[in-house]
């Protein structure tokens, strides 16, 4: 289970438009932003599907279309970066020495990030960690781009 301190939560609890709801309509309650925030994060953490949610979170179905509402409106990407720059002023976050490792998935359907090789359609995903692992950037693209041009769109997207 996933348990934000309130230090951290005090932290981010800014960048979440729901959170700043003065009154609640009457009806039913709103799940709290925090709770859906834990079960998020616990989802990106064991990699399962949204339905094998534990019952200490809420209902997965609240908890998916708040991550695609965050998602969509770029709220965890500024959160994210609003973390990163905390780290890099603490001197926590070392940009010196960077990883970076990327993999092909193929794809069957078509979209913005499918693109044509010479076996078929995918993307790649590239990661850049810094020297202790902390992830800088993660992106995907289509698979016909050269590594070397994914880098440099990485890097931009930091």
């Amino acid at each position: 289970m996933i348990r934000l301190l309130d230090s951290e939560w005090e932290r981010i609890r800014d960048h979440f438009r729901e959170e700043h709801i003065p009154d609640a309509p009457p009806g039913r309650k709103p799940v709290l932003t925090r709770q859906v925030l834990e079960a998020v994060l616990w989802i990106l953490n064991t990699g399962a599907r949204w339905h094998m949610l534990p019952q200490c979170y809420p209902n997965y179905k609240t908890v998916h279309l708040r991550f695609q509402t965050w998602r969509r409106n770029e709220v965890l990407r500024r959160v994210l970066a609003d973390i990163a720059n905390e780290l890099r002023d603490r001197g926590a976050l070392d940009e010196e020495e960077c990883f970076i490792d990327a993999t092909f998935a193929m794809a069957k359907g078509d979209g913005a990030e499918i693109g044509p090789t010479k076996r078929g359609k995918g993307l790649k995903i590239m990661a850049i960690v810094d020297r202790h692992g902390l992830p800088l950037s993660v992106s995907t693209h289509a698979a016909n781009h050269h590594e070397v041009r994914l880098v440099q769109l990485a890097s931009i997207s930091t």
